[in-house]
């Protein structure tokens, strides 16, 4: 009878050690336990370590695996009833053009022939300053608007033969609005990562002004282009605000030399096929 008094007093001691343990504080949140309204079952699971709540009172396991229990920085921030978030962006990157020269002779008005190959030879930097709206459908999709202004050069050689025969830089201000898709991935304590992709419509302040030799500007660009716009990019929780870590690519659809030319240097516009607007993008985004 003894025996059996000191085996179940070393059973009943060792179930209230378990669930002593059980309601022990967690990493990084000294609440959690039988009163913690975030608590479930699956956020002490080891199985499932990472997960996307699909609730609100889920609480959200942490990453790396000292921190299966963290709970999520603005956990609500893609879970609760308001939908519309306002931010804004800078972004450093580079300018380019993709230039299909033009297989046929050219003349000026002067009857001079040329044969121009045409490419730009080195990337120039941009800088971008713009606003944006992100209304979010659900805690997977969400639709963003993003609109400013893009300052950048491009240095486009004209090669005749082997020797460079002419640089010109064309500078641009371009206006553009944003449409993009986002798509955001499981999210991992306070790190999500993002794909987007979607159509930006630009407009070339600068094409509205008039080419002439004194620049040595001889052609000139179509004001109007739409780009196919494709990145990826990871969301950051802090305590106040969203940050974002992007990278983007655009691609021209319309081709931006136009027709106009200065008389007697009508060999240079006349030297390019098409040319394509294309660019480089890395952002730093806060929401």
């Amino acid at each position: 009878m003894k025996r059996n008094g000191i085996l179940i007093a070393i059973v009943v001691g060792f179930c209230a050690a378990a669930t002593a343990q059980n309601k022990s504080p967690l990493v990084s949140n000294p609440n959690n336990g039988a009163d913690n309204p975030y608590r479930t079952p699956q956020a002490t699971s080891l199985k499932q370590p990472l997960y996307t709540p699909s609730r609100l009172t889920d609480m959200a396991p942490g990453f790396p695996s000292k921190l299966f229990t963290r709970p999520f920085t603005q956990q609500r921030y893609d879970y609760n009833t308001r939908h519309l978030h306002f931010g804004f962006a800078i972004a450093l990157g580079a300018l380019d053009y993709s230039i299909t020269s033009s297989k046929e002779t050219q003349y000026n008005s002067k009857g001079e022939a040329s044969n121009f190959f045409v490419d730009v030879s080195t990337l120039s930097p941009l800088m971008s300053v713009s606003a944006l709206m992100d209304y979010r459908f659900d805690h997977r999709f969400s639709l963003r608007l993003q609109v400013g202004p893009t300052f950048g050069t491009r240095t486009i050689n004209f090669y005749n033969a082997d020797s460079l025969n002419l640089s010109m830089q064309v500078e641009s201000v371009l206006i553009e609005a944003s449409f993009l898709l986002k798509y955001k991935a499981t999210r991992h304590s306070d790190l999500r990562p993002y794909m987007l992709a979607g159509l930006t419509p630009y407009c070339d302040v600068s094409a509205f002004k008039n080419f002439n030799e004194k620049r040595k500007l001889y052609i000139a660009i179509n004001p109007f282009d739409v780009a196919l716009t494709a990145g990826i990019g990871i969301d950051t929780y802090a305590n106040f605000f969203k940050f974002s870590l992007e990278i983007r690519y655009a691609m021209g659809l319309l081709n931006a030399i136009s027709s106009k030319s200065l008389v007697g240097y009508e060999q240079y516009p006349k030297s390019i096929d098409k040319m394509y607007l294309h660019s480089f993008v890395l952002s730093i985004i806060f929401e």
